[in-house]
């Protein structure tokens, strides 16, 4: 896989072998792939050595200079849109950008145009610059320990350091991985190590360490244009996302899109042959189960657009065939489970000639489309009845009434108790220890590991407080765009395809683009409670009417249908959170397991099975890290 890695050593008498990097470079690769056509280069400079690994469509490598007696250096990873890559695969990206820091300093990532992972070490200053663009496309984790400042794209090259990093498991990680699917920013399944946020740098001066932002989405600015010169703009600005990046990726054979037939996807397939100026090819995921399935609305989309759409219907049988390659493609416990059907899409098209997918994450965190904006909307209505009336009047009634069973009025209290929520609270409710009490799931040594003071909703409470943001849309969308994003949706998709052999391009989150997204003030977003009305209006003209009508799906697999009803993923089920080898984790009481795979057997909702899959995911990662750390033992001669 592709990355950059290196290592800092504190101490001014360790001497780093140079051929140690290598190793860590091997370590930016899925297990399986170490023998792949990697484009791999090295530097030692001074107490620093830096390496990258480049693969498919990306650029980058290292590249040194020296001035004032001093040398500068670089290693990066990513694709730069300012420029098209060279013929030999944009080896001249790393020169670029050294260029650019000599001239301009750190601040050149204020004006990047790209998806980049960047290490500088300026021998001038003895300083080292690591950062990640805006939205972190390119992932960075790091540790910052006594001896070394030891960073790279994956955990796993942090793990082939020439100074060797001891990792110890965080059980708050393994808590967030039950509860939330995924682990949060800055948190990563070790204590040692921790993910570099998105918009964020580091930088190590003679022994400190230090975090600054360098970009985050504000909503302080709205725009005072009304919605036809907005719309304008918009049209103007994403086909130019797009068009920059098929610069890039051309020529139109080798690039393809996802197509869920959603909004998102639709455009983005649209604006792409508008740039192409010919048919495109588009890849759908479909399933048997109708609840799941909007292959009907990617056909839809695909004849109304021109495109040359090709379809695959995943099958239970598919999960345990891809399953390993998905735990090991994220290095720590993940358990979003549409990662196995993104993979799937990402194959088909691999198969068909195609190593660029464009996907239309960002769309919704943008301009307003997902179904818990409107829900949010609906109990910020509440608050528009005068507090005298609300509290004095209809809240006493309503509860009276509801005393005697009428459903209206059952209904109106749970809305009413939910409305009094404060926002941020309300949107983590449903978590998971919300509905399944902690003290009763965790066992007694392992909740003292944990800690009383866990909150699954902490990370999400901290973001939507800090939101440059007047508005309760406004704020969510922050909250999104820094942690959905980041930790889920762009964590997925480019593991997901890269597993694939494929390169994912996401032109919402261009950076001129995000910012005039931002400025679109959310009254004109949202109309009401209506999803994404100031978008879907700009491109009516584009999108069939089916798709702008539907209602939001979301890209999901019937994982918790599968868990109740194929014996095969049952089995799996039955193996992974009740055999013997998983419980003796000490993690999660044992009838509290089994109350839960009990409730997921009578509950018809997919919530039960979200857990049990998390509870799987995490299990699967854990032998993959035991046998990682068994050959590690083993090639070091020493006991396993």
């Amino acid at each position: 896989m592709s990355g950059i890695c290196g290592v800092l050593a504190k101490s001014r008498d360790a001497r780093l072998p140079e051929a140690a990097i290598r190793a860590m470079c091997d370590g930016l690769a899925l297990a399986g792939h170490r023998a792949g056509t990697a484009r791999t280069t090295t530097l030692a400079v001074g107490p620093v050595l830096l390496g990258a690994s480049l693969h498919g469509r990306q650029v980058g490598g290292v590249a040194e200079a020296t001035r004032e007696g001093a040398r500068i250096a670089i290693a990066c990873c990513g694709t730069l849109y300012e420029t098209a890559p060279s013929g030999d695969g944009g080896s001249n990206a790393a020169e670029e950008l050294l260029g650019r820091y000599l001239r301009e300093g750190i601040s050149l990532l204020d004006r990047l145009e790209g998806e980049m992972a960047v290490a500088i070490w300026d021998g001038r200053t003895e300083r080292l610059h690591v950062a990640t663009d805006r939205f972190r496309v390119h992932s960075l984790v790091y540790a910052d320990r006594p001896d070394q400042l030891v960073f790279g794209s994956r955990i796993g090259a942090l793990l082939e350091s020439p100074i060797p990093l001891r990792t110890t498991i965080d059980a708050e990680a393994i808590a967030d991985t039950v509860a939330s699917s995924a682990i949060p920013t800055p948190r990563t399944v070790f204590r040692e190590i921790a993910k570099l946020p998105p918009g964020q740098r580091l930088e190590h001066h003679r022994g400190t360490t230090s975090l600054t932002r360098y970009w985050q989405a504000s909503f302080l600015n709205p725009s005072k244009d009304g919605e036809p010169r907005l719309a304008a703009e918009l049209r103007a600005r994403f086909f130019e996302a797009v068009a920059r990046r098929f610069r890039v990726d051309g020529p139109a054979d080798h690039v393809g899109t996802f197509l869920s037939g959603g909004v998102d996807s639709s455009t983005v397939t649209g604006v792409l042959m508008q740039a192409a100026g010919r048919p495109i090819r588009s890849f759908s995921i479909g399933f048997g189960e109708e609840r799941y399935n909007e292959m009907s609305y990617a056909r839809i989309a695909a004849r109304a657009l021109g495109a040359e759409h090709y379809e695959y219907f995943v099958v239970p049988g598919d999960v345990p065939e891809v399953l390993p390659t998905v735990v090991a493609s994220f290095d720590e416990p993940y358990g979003n489970a549409s990662a196995i059907p993104t993979h799937m899409c990402a194959r088909l098209a691999r198969d068909h000639g195609v190593d660029v997918l464009y996907a239309g994450d960002g769309g919704d965190e943008l301009f307003g489309g997902n179904n818990r904006y409107a829900t949010q909307k609906m109990f910020e209505d509440y608050h528009r009845i005068p507090g005298w009336v609300a509290r004095g009047i209809v809240e006493p009634v309503v509860t009276t009434v509801a005393r005697t069973g009428w459903d209206l009025f059952v209904k109106g209290e749970k809305y009413i108790r939910r409305a009094n929520i404060p926002a941020a609270k309300r949107i983590t409710s449903y978590e998971f220890f919300n509905v399944f009490p902690i003290e009763r799931f965790l066992t007694k040594d392992f909740l003292a590991e944990v800690g009383t003071e866990y909150d699954a909703g902490a990370t999400t409470e901290r973001l939507h407080a800090e939101a440059p943001a007047r508005t309760e849309l406004d704020r969510e969308l922050y909250l999104d765009l820094h942690l959905t994003i980041s930790d889920n949706d762009l964590f997925k998709v480019t593991r997901m395809t890269e597993a694939a052999g494929v390169t994912a391009r996401f032109p919402f989150l261009d950076y001129a683009l995000a910012d005039f997204a931002t400025t679109v003030p959310d009254s004109i977003k949202m109309r009401g409670r209506e999803l994404r009305t100031f978008f879907k209006r700009a491109y009516a003209d584009l999108l069939p009417e089916e798709v702008r009508a539907k209602s939001k799906h979301g890209f999901g697999l019937p994982i918790a249908q599968w868990l109740r009803t194929d014996p095969a993923l049952s089995e799996m089920l039955h193996d992974l959170v009740l055999g013997p080898r998983a419980l003796a984790r000490g993690y999660f009481r044992e009838e509290a397991l089994e109350e839960l795979v009990q409730l997921h057997r009578t509950d018809q909702t997919p919530f039960f099975g979200t857990i049990l899959w998390n509870l799987m995911v995490l299990e699967l990662w854990h032998r993959g890290d035991e046998s990682r750390r068994r050959g590690a033992s083993a090639e070091a001669g020493s006991p396993a």
